[in-house]
Order: structure tokens, then sequence, then C-alpha cells
């Protein structure tokens, strides 16, 4: 059995309702089951432990789970069972009218485990699994710890150390018995308290102004405020029974860094295998955040004795997924060589620690690499995204050799079990939502190691995506996936949906995501085709950069061009009923389709840009606009690049009905983007709708608020794209959608 077929293997029940699988509906897709952050592996790698995510529509409630599994049975003999450690639930509402009362059977040990939210497990040693549960009100962050007993048992938690403010990224080193986390402190603080301290008299202002000198300002969905990410290590020591206690207070490693200020630390660091040094990704102190994507690897003691000292100083883009060898003597990482393109190519590089000297691999691919870690002394394992598919190699670091060890679907986080020389990997595809699994190192071997939704592949029709490929601008290759609908009939007329992806350095993988699900337009009735045009990834650099100033050209050109020869091909689509929608650079796209074609009934534009001048001086990451434009809008000759690709510049063209989503909190493309959208389209009398989510970000995230968006947009395109003669069978989904839209006006 090949991985896909093993991704898509049902249970028996599926073959025994056959014909009975009902569609795929958004409530299916916002009550999947989901990971919530990174799976734990237990030091001699027979357990894991993740936090398993849950939302429920009738109860208006979200579902956090700690679950701990044996692997060591899975490899042989299919996923065990998992054991659920603790439960916390809470009401979901934005405006919940009272709380529930979680200690309502007395029982002291469930009601701890209610009343913790976990998150960040990390293994202490082979039977102890640490966590952090941090209160909502208080906003401190304590690490738990629950002990494994007789017959799978776990113990009820025990803290094990309390903070003074919140903590994110815990990492555990059992060698050296070092806690490590991130905590957002002020400058020139010496202790967590002091931020504390500093945190409770900011509450005591009477006024809220924040005043900045600087670039930037706010970043993706939040101001900067004078507070900023550090690395802290904390000692523990293992008493009787695994009873872990701290030995002195958290130490901050990296604040006597630079003579500037102190390193803004990111979510990516890793122990040495002594867990004496950490590796970590910072960007420099200085006044270019805006404009620059430089970053460097950094070296630290965990007792924060050395300092933190570059491992790649100078020139050179972001830098990203330090790891270190087995032995703890080099560190392998990726980097872009550009300083302003967030899109450049990732190289991978090995960093001698002795002999202070840095080497490149596999130099001449044309690939670019997300992340590495390093399978043996002589090669390493990288994630990339290839042609649709995000895939995990072996790279030979002596001769470049690249040998792909699983290239279906799509790949996400990958740790390597050394005892077994087996890797557990977490998988997923179009028609397959995320699971875990491992595969051998020796002989390919793999074996499923959870399955977080079997209630979809026992009674849900998911429709599996087909590779499509045309001919575009350049004579370039067009490479997308088509969906058809449940109960398929080639015989019969389709409506459209023509999905553009944002980026628009990114491209459609076959893997599964809660947002731009694919399936759900396909089970809605909709044929539904989503195309990688110019600047999307996983095709070589060239073709990633040949977007640059040809936002509405060349994109456009393939995606136009591309859509005559799907129509071509499939008869049994309907060229008088389609509907386009995209996000962010789609949703740009969609504004420049509505000012230069007819050819589609519906548009659907989900936070996209109004004005390529506009969005510059609101947007918080300058290095995209300068690179994507060549240059700022108040140069003369690239503000004629601003101007060329400026959707605002042909409203008077528009006349297709649009539905415009925005949120408040995008300060990616602020909303101001979407009202004008809406304005332009409504002052001139075209039909028009505005979704607008006040607590929303550049994606729509909450269960609930990602509901009301697919229903808004499933009975958005179905209005106008529905036809009464149609006979095609969508299984009834586009009459249920089609009630969305008056219960939206009803409700809201």
């Amino acid at each position: 059995m090949t991985l896909g077929q093993l991704v898509r293997s049902l249970p028996a029940a599926a073959f025994v309702l056959g014909a009975l699988a009902r569609p795929f509906t958004p409530e299916d897709l916002v009550q999947t089951n989901r990971f919530s952050g990174g799976v734990a592996v237990s030091p001699n790698s027979e357990s894991i432990a993740y936090i398993q995510a849950r939302y429920s529509i009738e109860e208006k409630r979200q579902y956090t789970q700690l679950f701990i599994q044996s692997l060591s049975d899975s490899r042989y003999h299919g996923p065990s069972h998992p054991v659920k450690v603790i439960e916390h639930s809470a009401d979901a509402r934005p405006n919940p009218p009272s709380s529930r009362d979680e200690d309502e059977d007395g029982d002291d040990v469930a009601g701890l485990s209610r009343k913790l939210k976990p998150s960040q497990p990390v293994w202490l040693s082979d039977t102890s699994l640490g966590f952090v549960a941090t209160d909502p009100d208080s906003g401190k962050s304590t690490v738990y710890a629950v002990k494994s007993g007789n017959k799978g048992r776990w113990s009820k938690p025990r803290p094990v150390a309390a903070m003074a403010v919140p903590i994110s990224d815990l990492h555990y080193s059992v060698k050296s018995g070092i806690l490590a986390f991130t905590a957002e402190v002020y400058n020139g603080t010496d202790s967590l308290a002091e931020t504390a301290k500093l945190d409770y008299h900011e509450q005591l202002r009477a006024d809220t102004g924040q005043a900045y000198d600087d670039l930037w300002v706010r970043h993706w969905d939040t101001f900067v405020t004078p507070k900023l990410p550090q690395i802290y290590t904390l000692p523990l020591k293992a008493r009787a029974k695994d009873h872990f206690k701290p030995k002195g207070e958290p130490t901050n490693i990296i604040s006597d860094a630079t003579a500037n200020g102190r390193l803004e630390a990111s979510n990516s660091f890793t122990f040495s295998p002594s867990g004496r040094h950490i590796a970590f990704v910072a960007k420099c102190p200085g006044h270019d955040y805006a404009w620059k994507t430089t970053s460097h690897v950094y070296l630290a003691s965990v007792d924060g004795s050395a300092g933190a000292v570059p491992i790649n100083p100078g020139k050179g883009g972001a830098s990203s997924s330090p790891a270190f060898n087995h032995a703890g003597t080099k560190i392998a990482y990726v980097q872009m060589a550009a300083t302003t393109y967030e899109a450049d190519r990732n190289q991978i590089k090995i960093f001698d620690i002795a002999e202070n000297t840095t080497v490149k691999v596999a130099a001449d691919w044309d690939r670019s690499p997300s992340h590495v870690l390093w399978a043996d002394s002589e090669s390493l394992l990288v994630t990339y995204n290839e042609w649709g598919r995000n895939k995990l190699a072996k790279v030979d670091i002596a001769t470049g050799a690249i040998k792909p060890i699983v290239a279906e679907h799509s790949v996400g986080s990958v740790h390597h079990l050394q005892k077994s020389n087996a890797l557990l990997f977490d998988h997923s595809a179009l028609d397959s939502p995320n699971d875990l699994y491992t595969i051998s190192l020796d002989d390919g071997t793999v074996k499923r190691v959870s399955q977080l939704n079997p209630q979809l592949a026992s009674d849900t029709s998911l429709s599996a995506p087909e590779d499509v490929e045309f001919t575009g601008a350049d004579n370039s290759t067009i490479h997308g996936f088509l969906l058809r609908p449940p109960n398929f009939d080639s015989e019969k007329k389709y409506p459209l949906a023509f999905v553009i992806h944002g980026g628009p350095q990114s491209s459609f993988t076959d893997g599964w995501s809660p947002r731009w699900n694919l399936n759900i337009f396909a089970a809605a009735g909709f044929v539904t085709v989503a195309l990688d045009p110019q600047g999307s990834t996983g095709y070589g650099q060239n073709f990633t950069d040949a977007i640059r100033n040809q936002w509405g050209g060349k994109p456009y050109e393939s995606l136009m061009g591309s859509l005559e020869q799907l129509l071509e091909e499939h008869p049994y689509i309907d060229r008088d009923r389609m509907a386009a929608l995209g996000a962010s650079y789609g949703g740009y796209m969609i504004n420049w389709i509505n000012g230069h074609s007819d050819v589609f009934k519906a548009l659907v534009n989900h936070d996209g840009m109004f004005s390529t001048v506009s969005t510059y001086y609101s947007t918080e990451e300058l290095y995209f606009p300068e690179t994507e434009f060549e240059g700022v809008p108040f140069d003369e000759k690239a503000r004629e690049n601003y101007e060329r690709w400026s959707p605002e510049r042909y409203v008077k063209n528009w006349k297709t009905p649009t539905l415009v989503v925005h949120s408040e909190r995008d300060y990616r493309l602020v909303v101001s983007e979407g009202l004008s959208t809406f304005t332009a389209l409504r002052r001139q009398g075209v039909p028009a709708r505005m979704l607008y989510f006040p607590d929303e970000n550049h994606w729509v995230l909450k269960p609930a608020n990602s509901l009301r968006w697919h229903q808004e947009v499933l009975a958005w395109i179905t209005k106008w794209t529905v036809d009464n003669g149609d006979d095609s069978d969508t299984g009834g989904v586009l009459d249920e959608s089609a009630k969305f839209k008056v219960q939206g006006n009803a409700d809201f």
C-alpha cells in the first residue's frame, strides 16, 4: 500500500455506506478535530503527546484536549488508542451570557483538569509529561506535569513552575534538565516579576496612548509594544517519583547580546544534544525592520554566561530552521540571500562550530526547503514544495543529491525517531485531514499513527483532486487541481468555482486546510479549479520571481488563458455559470478581473487590495511592496509601477456582482481596502455585499466566524450561478446554501 492509499484508506463502515455517504459541508469542516501546536516525542521514542482542538456548533464551545499515545505499538499494529489526559472547554461566543460552572460535580481532580487549558506539551522524562496552562484572568502561566501510572492511567496535573507572565514555545532538555521558553519582557528588566510589575502599572494609566518614533508600529494583527520576546531558561530538579521542581529563577540568555538593544527572538529555537546550548533565530535591533527581512541564527549558552553570538553575521536575508547534528558540533539552517525579499529561495547551509566555517549544501537545487533536520552525519532531511505537493527528501551533504522520501500529498512537521531509524510526520491531502504517520528510513515502511476524524471517512463524500496543466504566459506550464462534485455525471452541466490563491508567493498544494478548503466548493455542486500562475512556489525560483512588477500582467494572462483551455477540455463546465474567488493577492486579482473581464457571474474578494498606493502607506511589511513594484511610490519611476498595477484605476469597468470580506485586525491589507472596494461597487450600482469581522485578522480563524464565512460565500456564488433548468446532481447542497443568505439577513 502506498502512502497515498494509506492516507485515503477508510474504515470498514465506509464500504457499507457506499453511495449513502453525504456531501461535505461547512459544518463538517469547522467541527473537524485538529492538531493545535506541535507533537512531542518522548525521549525513548515510544510515546507521543499532542493537543487536539475541537469545536461544537450545537454547544457553541471550544474543546482543547491533551492526548498521550503509545507510538511503539502503532508502528506494528496501526493506530493505538490515545489516552485523553486533560479536556478543557470554553464558551466560544464573543460575549457569552454567563460562564458555566466547571466544578459542578465537586471532583477536585476532574475539576482541575477542566480548568486547565493545556498547550505546548514537552516530555520531562519517558514517564512524565509537562505542559503549559495560562490563566486567562491574571495572564500568568504555570508549567504542570502528569506522570504515567498503572494500566495506562496518568496522574492528576501537578504544578512544576509558576511564571509571572505568559510564556510560549516551551522546550525541555532531558540531558541537561533545562527548561526553556520565550516571554515578552520590557527592555532593561532583569526578571519576569519585574515585567509583571510594569504590566500592572500600565493597567493603572489613565490614558491609552502609545507613541512611536520608528517603524514598525504594528505587525500582522497586533500593535508593537515596548516589550520584546526573549528566551529564558530554568533548571529543573527531579525529586522522587518524577516530581520536578525549579532550581533558582528563570534566566534571560540573550538580554546582553547587542549594544543597541535586545534581540527579538522568533519562535524558532532548539537545544543542542547536550542541552548546554541553544540555537535561535532573531532580527537585529534597528530602524529598518519594516523594509529589511534580514535575520540571523544565534548560538547561546543555556546559563547566559557566554552571550548570544550570530553564526551567520553580515549580509543575507531571513534565516530559519536551525538544527544541531547528533554530535552537537554543527548547525544546519536555511537562509535567503536577498535582504528585502521574503520569497527568495531558501539555501541550505551548515555551520561548523569548532572551525567557525560555513558550507552550502545542494547550492544548485532550484527548490526552496522550509525545514531542515539531520538524518545522520552524512545527510539531511528537508521539507519543500514542488508541483502542488509538500514533499520530504533526504539530501546528501557531500554531493547535494536529493532523494525523495515522501512525495505524495503534503508533509507538515517531521521528527526523527533515532532509536528506530524512522520518521514521525504529519500528513494530509485535499480530501484527507491531517494525521500522524511513521516511515522507516531502512525499508520505507509506512504506518498510520493517528486517526483524528474517522467520522469523515465513514459517512462523508470527499472529492479526490485531479492534476491539470495548461499553457500560460511566456509559454509556461500552469499547474493546478480540479475537483468534481459528488456523484459527478460528465453528461450534465456544472457551475465553476475558480479559486485564486494569495501570497502571491505560495501555491495550492494537495493538503488539508480549514481555510479555503476546495472540497467545500466541490461538495456544494461546483466543479472547483485552483491554479498556480506566475508567482507561485514549487516550480523554480524564476517562476516565482516572474510576478515582480507583473501583478496584473503574466499571472492574469495565465489564469484567463488557462480558464479558456479548461472550458474547451471540460465541456461539462457551464461557461455561463462561473464564479471566481480569491484572498489577499487572490482578492487583488478579483478586483483586477472585475476591471478587465466580465466572464464571471459572481466574484468573492477576501481581504483584497483596492489600491497599490494606499496599501503601501498602510501595510506593515514594506519590503513586500518595495520588492514587488521595484521601489517606493514616492520615487517617480517606481510610482509608475504602482499606478500601472492598481485595481483602483479600472473601477469604472466594474460590473460583476461581488462579495467583499474584510476584517478589522488585518494589518497586512487594512480594512479600508475592503471598504473602498465595496464603496466603488455600490456607488456604481453594482450588486455587492460586505461581510465584516471586527475580531479577525488576515484570516478568519474562529470556528463560528468561519462557519458564517462559508455560509455567506456559498450563498453568494450559488445565487449568481444557479440555473433553474439545471439538472446536475448536487446532493441538495445548493438548495441548502441558498438558505444561508436568508438566515444571515434574519439573524444579523
